[in-house]
């Protein structure tokens, strides 16, 4: 990646993503994002805003 396009990464909007749900789903979603994250090249540089919000199961859910 060249530096032009480090530069014009980080003048973009961040990508913003909003993570809701039990705290082991919750992580395992964040955890596949920042795979997902380090593979594209075209990420290197760019900003992200994670929104994260721990919920309980309902008592009536059963997995």
């Amino acid at each position: 990646m060249n530096p032009l396009t480090r530069f014009i990464n980080r003048l973009r909007r961040p990508l913003r993503i909003r993570l809701v749900g039990p705290a082991d789903q919750t992580a395992a979603a964040l955890h596949g994002l920042a795979h997902f994250i380090h593979r594209r090249r075209d990420m290197d540089g760019r900003r992200v805003c994670i929104d994260l919000t721990i919920r309980e199961k309902p008592k009536g859910e059963q997995r």
